[in-house]
């Protein structure tokens, strides 16, 4: 049986303003830089993707190196997880991470939207899963502004879609203010419910050690990225001293680094980005790995496409909702008692407006 043909790619770009602002130790956004990637197929089946990469001024340089690997495997028939191996085993002169990762991401992403369009199937059953309301949580607010309207902001947010997870970024120079905000988010909340917290690589060492002792008992249920991603041995030292589960993953770059952190065990939960863990291709890696270790894994941003991905995922948990990308979705998921549902139809479901992308245009080459 053979496959459609791979034929071209149209590859665009835009700078999509936030509804929130985003006010974190990594900085303040007022917009979300992205690439939507479309690839077209022999017998007409368009596969479509966005990705994420936060900085506008590196967005033509992702743009060019998507084209360059796209020619790897232009005119061949279709079999995304085939090129994705191509490409990774290709890549060692590159590397394996930063743009070379983001741009096969982006192609991946397309490529799988298109395998799964061509069989009729939404992406989840193509992967050999089913469809079904995926737990979710809000993540959309209670960055480290306001402090004195977390209470009411958390109400919002659980209003948005019938939340009972939200996630509260901390990280203030003042620990009273943390947990303050923490009491607030809580009381909005109600009991019995979970809030997460997100530190965004904020502290140093010996200060993470400080803070999170004294918020290891406020029953939060997890601390994310106290520190740099990358100093194991500080996570080492963290996961040793507290109670609470340490997660990461937002920052591997590959299934590569997600192996190294289960394998050295620096932390009790993983949350892979699609972007940067690779596709759909490299999610599917890791979450193998995740079984395998027995690591409960979330997801980082891309709600759409990572829904799919949790009914393939054995230690799924809480798929991470944003609706960052929603300002230029046809037809933006549907939110139900805090879950994500996946539409019935082909392929990913995520469809894009050309007025919004035009509009909110970057330039690419």
């Amino acid at each position: 049986m053979s496959m459609p043909i791979v034929k071209s790619l149209s590859i665009k770009a835009a700078n999509i303003p936030l509804k929130r602002s985003i006010v974190a130790k990594v900085g303040k956004f007022d917009n979300w830089a992205m690439i939507v990637t479309e690839i077209t197929c022999s017998d007409g089946t368009i596969g479509k993707g966005y990705i994420g990469p936060y900085l506008a001024d590196y967005i033509p340089a992702i743009a060019s190196t998507i084209k360059q690997l796209f020619k790897q495997f232009e005119g061949r028939e279709i079999a995304p997880y085939q090129f994705y191996n191509e490409v990774m085993n290709s890549t060692s002169l590159m590397g394996r991470s930063g743009i070379a990762i983001y741009a096969l991401a982006a192609l991946d992403i397309s490529l799988w939207d298109a395998s799964a369009k061509i069989a009729k199937e939404p992406l989840c059953i193509h992967l050999g899963g089913s469809i079904a309301p995926v737990k979710s949580y809000n993540s959309c607010g209670l960055w480290l502004d306001n402090i004195n309207e977390v209470y009411e902001e958390s109400q919002k947010l659980i209003e948005r879609g019938n939340f009972d997870i939200l996630k509260i970024r901390l990280g203030r120079e003042k620990l009273s203010d943390d947990l303050k905000a923490i009491e607030d988010a809580k009381k909005a909340l109600g009991n019995g419910n979970n809030l997460l917290c997100d530190f965004n690589q904020g502290y140093n060492l010996a200060d993470a050690i400080h803070f999170l002792n004294e918020l290891d008992d406020k029953g939060l249920y997890w601390f994310e990225e106290p520190i740099v991603y990358y100093n194991y041995d500080g996570y080492k030292e963290l996961r040793s001293r507290m109670k609470t589960p340490i997660m990461l993953g937002e920052n591997f770059h590959g299934p590569d680094d997600a192996f190294r952190a289960m394998e050295q065990k620096i932390c009790d939960f993983i949350m892979p980005d699609l972007m940067r863990i690779c596709g759909i291709s490299g999610w599917m890696q890791t979450a193998s790995l995740a079984a395998a270790y027995r690591i409960k894994m979330s997801s980082h941003l891309f709600p759409e496409v990572s829904s799919h991905l949790f009914r393939i995922t054995p230690t799924a948990d809480l798929c991470e909702w944003t609706d960052w990308a929603e300002p230029m979705l046809k037809e933006p998921y549907e939110l139900k008692n805090g879950n994500i549902i996946i539409p019935d139809t082909p392929g990913t479901g995520v469809d894009f407006k050309e007025d919004i992308l035009e509009k909110y245009k970057i330039n690419l080459f």
